[in-house]
């Protein structure tokens, strides 16, 4: 790739061929760097958020399950409570 590129700025000169080639091998870093980061990024997003949907839908369960569990007075008292607030 960079003898490609060597060849094509030699035209231009070996200075300017060889700082052309390094300038190229810097953006080929920067985008390769970016587009890693950015997948990386991504992924990490989707592990947080189904980290949450597992945490709400074990805290529904819980909440499902004291309700089921509970006696009908305390169900009422804790309407009451809610209602008040």
């Amino acid at each position: 790739m960079i003898s490609i590129l060597t060849a094509i700025f030699s035209g231009i000169g070996r200075k300017a061929a060889f700082w052309g080639t390094i300038a190229f091998a810097i953006g080929a870093a920067l985008w390769v760097a970016f587009r890693r980061g950015r997948l990386e990024a991504e992924a990490e997003f989707l592990i947080r958020r189904t980290d949450a949907r597992i945490r709400s839908l074990q805290t529904a369960k819980e909440v499902s399950n004291e309700v089921q569990n509970a006696d009908r007075a305390d169900l009422e008292r804790r309407l009451d409570r809610w209602m008040r607030d």
